[in-house]
């Protein structure tokens, strides 16, 4: 049956498209070719034409039509005789061109009319649109050689453009005479021709007679076909348009055709509504590419072969919907006031982050209030695209792909809301600015774009954003200023930790992190039993920084805090050697646990006070948790300043210094622990003749100081500059006597290490270390050391050496106040600065206190030299 139809189709298709030729000498009008219609109301009469043989009643009509598809460059010839007097209600039209086989109603042509009231007859060329009728060729009024029988042969020439010629005879013969010319390209195809007769008197029932007709081309067709255009259908099909229509035999041969890029020939292929397209179908999907079809060896109905190797090239782009970040908002400029580079107009940058080409067509962009949803355009593979004002499109076309929009959601100054949707209604992208995302009160207060970091960025949000880099303001069409600048091939560690109080941390990292992960709880965790954190808040803006809380954290001990699944913008997993942190919480310092140790209240001239503090306890305290203060006139604290605003700490059994200029005292006075000091921006007042020192926590007193300048040694001529020091941290800091003057022998003063009065025991000694030494400068034994401690505080010491003899040759000390235990060394120099000759001397340490208790000591040692 399929074989049948198609076989019937083509033969249907050579008969319809082929030369119309007919004399009705075969004796009938229904083959070779095929006349259609009312062809009940026409015969073949004796002569052998074609002749009306409708009702005999009055105001009928009826027609006949036949295949015909010449409409330019084409001729048409027929008889035509009419045995009555022709009138405007009994008439004949012969249709030239219709795109209808019925000629009676609704259609798009061209024919000739005869039929006019009175003795001459105008032959006259129409054009028919529907059922509007307009006359385009007026023929001249001629007589018939009869009165009552009208008999003419009728030619019409149509050339390649669209020229109308229209000729007659008369007298039914081939003496033609032109009626007029006319330039109408109104309707250039056609389907049918054929005659329409129309009366009002029933005698004219059968007085219409056609005969010899022919159409043709006007001039021989020796043009091959070519192929002119490519159109896709879908995915898997293309229609071929050729300039003429083709023979169908040749056209539907799938042999005669081939695409490039591996599809071959198609399966099918099948013929259109249109006469010069075919249709091409392969088996699988287009996929985005340039392609080149060949086609070889189809004819157009005058035999023309086409040329071989015929070609034409095309891009096909496959159909792709694009997904959430396919399409990016990629910059926005909102605030475009005081631009110097850029147009003064608003902005958004899309860029297409993928290798598709995306169909914008029923795309929608949006604001909060507007919406614009696109036409056909097409954004190419990792293309920019600038969306602004139709009306600004010019402005900006100069940077690169630009698509004008109307309306415009326009770009609020401060804040807003925009969305890209795809043709399903899914976002493809959505971004909620803020002016805070410039970073910059400068770029804010306008005239610079913001800038996407990166669109792939594990960040988002303000994190992701900046104002533009660029001189300009912006980058519209090429890649922003700012793409990539926050990230690195460096993996987050923990930079530090900071304690705020028992239950807050401060996490500090060595690089921005992503503000999503670094924001959960679940992923802080402090051993103990403490547990994950209960709140963890990201920093803002620059996201380096976490504020952790916890259950309270565990005093005393060393705590552990684990991060884990933290991770930057470019999704680098915090260094698994790096995510760990030690924590320790001091306890509350108590009473007598944090002691104030010596304080320099009368520093020299060019010098500051000093407070020394104690840990008299066996943990770790943390300074952040004390002040330091005076008092005022009735005795209370004053002036209370914090001693640190971090957590500093204090080891059991060390000493630190309280001042606000620490190089000062280092300067002025022996350090042993530099870096035991406490910087205070200020401090409290410590007059010269009296005042309190006072250490606090959280208002409550742990040690206080009254002090007075008659509290120094008695013997002392100057004490500017001299601090006094505890002598025992058992006993209270008012218990008389229990701060003295520092010892000359340490310079008087003792900042950050053991006090020179403090009790160490009752044991009182003075010993050589070694009783020989030669002073020959070879490293081993050149000076001679002297230890000593005694029972009480606050001694004057003379010390002398002594020839064997008992010549004086050097005086080590003086009447000096030394410390309760120290060491003295001598280098062999008489007091002339001489070197001492080998022998046996006697060392003599005296010393007093001032009560005038004597303590006198004698050790013997020997000098000596090398022997050669």
């Amino acid at each position: 049956m399929l074989k049948i139809t198609l076989i019937s189709l083509l033969l249907f298709s050579k008969i319809a498209f082929s030369q119309v030729t007919d004399h009705f000498s075969d004796g009938n009008f229904t083959q070779n070719p095929v006349w259609q219609g009312d062809v009940g109301y026409f015969i073949i009469n004796a002569q052998k034409q074609l002749q009306s043989n409708g009702q005999q009643i009055a105001s009928q009509n009826f027609a006949l039509s036949t295949a015909n598809e010449y409409a330019l460059n084409a001729h048409w010839e027929f008889f035509v005789q009419l045995n009555f007097d022709p009138t405007t209600t009994n008439f004949v039209r012969i249709y030239l061109i219709s795109d209808q086989a019925d000629l009676k109603g609704n259609l798009n042509g061209y024919f000739i009319q005869i039929g006019e009231t009175g003795s001459t007859d105008g032959y006259n060329l129409y054009r028919q649109k529907g059922t509007s009728i307009t006359k385009i060729i007026s023929g001249a009024q001629k007589s018939r050689l009869t009165a009552n029988v009208l008999s003419a042969k009728i030619s019409v020439n149509r050339d390649a453009d669209g020229k109308w010629e229209l000729f007659t005879d008369v007298a039914g013969g081939s003496n033609f005479i032109s009626e007029g010319t006319v330039l109408d390209k109104t309707f250039i195809s056609s389907s049918f021709m054929g005659v329409y007769c129309k009366y009002a008197t029933a005698s004219r029932y059968n007085q219409y007679i056609f005969d010899d007709f022919v159409v043709d081309e006007l001039v021989a067709d020796v043009t091959p076909p070519t192929l002119k255009s490519i159109a896709i259908f879908d995915a898997k099909t293309i229609d071929l348009n050729f300039s003429e229509p083709l023979d169908p035999t040749s056209a539907l041969l799938i042999s005669n055709y081939s695409l490039s890029n591996g599809y071959g020939n198609p399966v099918s292929v099948s013929a259109t509504s249109t006469s010069n397209t075919y249709r091409l179908s392969f088996t699988n999907d287009l996929a985005t590419s340039d392609y080149t079809i060949t086609v070889n060896n189809v004819k157009d109905k005058k035999g023309n072969e086409i040329l071989n190797d015929s070609k034409l090239s095309f891009f096909y782009i496959k159909s792709y919907s694009p997904k959430y970040g396919d399409l990016v908002i990629n910059e926005i400029f909102a605030n475009p006031t005081g631009s110097l580079s850029l147009p003064q107009k608003e902005f958004i940058e899309v860029w297409n982050t993928t290798d598709e080409y995306i169909l914008t067509k029923d795309l929608k962009y949006s604001d909060q209030t507007s919406t614009y949803t696109f036409t056909t355009d097409t954004i190419k593979p990792k293309q920019f695209v600038v969306l602004c004002a139709k009306a600004d499109t010019a402005l900006f076309k100069t940077y690169g792909k630009t698509i004008g929009l109307s309306p415009w959601p326009s770009l609020n100054n401060d804040k807003d809301i925009l969305t890209l949707k795809n043709a399903n209604g899914e976002v493809v992208d959505r971004v909620a600015y803020y002016d805070t995302w410039y970073k910059d009160a400068v770029k804010k207060s306008g005239g610079f774009s913001l800038e996407l970091i990166d669109p792939k960025n594990v960040c988002t949000g303000i994190q992701n954003w900046i104002g533009s880099n660029d001189a300009s303001g912006g980058t519209p069409g090429k890649i922003n200023s700012v793409y990539r600048d926050q990230l690195s091939a460096e993996i987050p560690k923990i930079f530090n930790v900071l304690i705020i109080d028992s239950v807050t941390i401060q996490v500090n990292f060595s690089k921005p992190v992503d503000s999503l992960s670094a924001s959960l709880p679940s992923n802080y965790l402090i051993n103990n039993g403490v547990g994950e954190a209960k709140s963890a808040v990201v920093s803002s803006p620059l996201f380096v920084s976490v504020l952790l809380k916890f259950a309270e954290v565990t005093k005393g001990i060393q705590n552990t805090l684990t991060v884990k699944n933290v991770t930057d913008c470019a999704g680098n997993l915090i260094d698994p050697l790096n995510n760990t942190a030690t924590l320790f919480m001091a306890k509350k310092p108590l009473k007598n646990e944090i002691l104030i140790s010596e304080v320099l209240f009368n520093p020299k001239g060019n010098g500051v006070d000093f407070v020394e503090i104690f840990n008299n306890s066996d943990h770790e305290l943390d300074l952040k948790d004390l002040q330091l203060a005076n008092a005022d006139v009735s005795g209370n604290p004053a002036s209370v300043k914090d001693i640190s605003a971090n957590s500093l700490y204090i080891l059991p059994g060390s000493y630190w210094v309280l001042s606000t200029n620490s190089s000062n005292v280092k300067a002025n006075y022996y350090v042993e622990n530099p870096n035991n000091f406490v910087p205070l921006t200020s401090f409290p007042s410590f007059n010269n003749d009296k005042g309190s020192a006072i250490i606090l926590t959280n208002n409550q007193i742990l040690d206080r100081f009254n002090y007075t300048e008659k509290m120094h040694n008695v013997l002392l001529q100057n004490p500017d500059g001299v601090s006094l020091e505890r002598v025992s941290f058992t006993k209270g800091s008012n218990e008389i006597g229990n701060f003295k003057s520092a010892a000359s022998s340490v310079g008087f003063a003792t900042p950050t290490y053991k006090n020179s009065q403090q009790l160490i025991g009752n044991e009182t000694y003075v010993k050589l270390v070694s009783k020989t030494f030669s002073p020959d400068g070879d490293g081993f034994e050149d000076l001679l050391y002297l230890d000593y401690k005694l029972e009480e505080n606050s001694n004057l010491a003379t010390v002398n050496i002594f020839t064997d003899r008992g010549k004086l040759v050097k005086k080590l000390l003086k009447n000096q106040t030394i410390a309760t235990s120290g060491q003295l060394i001598w280098d062999g120099l008489n007091d002339a600065g001489g070197r001492c000759s080998v022998g046996i001397y006697v060392l003599v340490f005296e010393s007093f206190d001032l009560n005038g208790n004597i303590n006198k000591f004698k050790n013997t040692f020997v000098l000596a030299t090398k022997l050669n």
